[in-house]
């Protein structure tokens, strides 16, 4: 199942017992309402830790702010820790901004073994 609009799209690999979920593009209202469903699903779904990775993230606004948070409550509500890897300065300064960046795990880099190159990575 797979989710990709011009503007925003969602892949996901499992590495070594961890699920790797990638946003790209601009995380806005659109993109919260379009991805909610297949990541509701996908998280009900998986039984491993999750990593969030945001280094392909352009725009990030209150909705996909909303997006993150429903992530973390999914995967805490099942036990399940949640990292997130850290998207460009100027994107991740509304998370300071918002201080949610104090609720998540952050990573500043996603660590190499969980690394795809992204032809060889799965939609979801």
């Amino acid at each position: 199942m797979g989710i990709s609009d011009p503007s925003f799209g969602l892949r996901h690999h499992v590495v070594e017992g961890l699920t790797v979920l990638t946003l790209h593009g601009e995380l806005d209202a659109w993109a919260d309402q379009e991805l909610e469903s297949c990541l509701r699903e996908f998280l009900d779904r998986a039984g491993s830790d999750v990593v969030v990775d945001l280094r392909q993230v352009t725009f990030l606004d209150a909705g996909g702010l909303r997006l993150l948070v429903r992530i973390r409550n999914r995967t805490a509500a099942t036990g399940r820790a949640l990292r997130l890897v850290r998207c460009a300065p100027r994107v991740w300064r509304v998370m300071g901004i918002t201080r949610l960046d104090r609720s998540f795990t952050v990573l500043d880099a996603l660590p190499a073994e969980l690394d795809v190159p992204d032809g060889d990575d799965v939609p979801a």
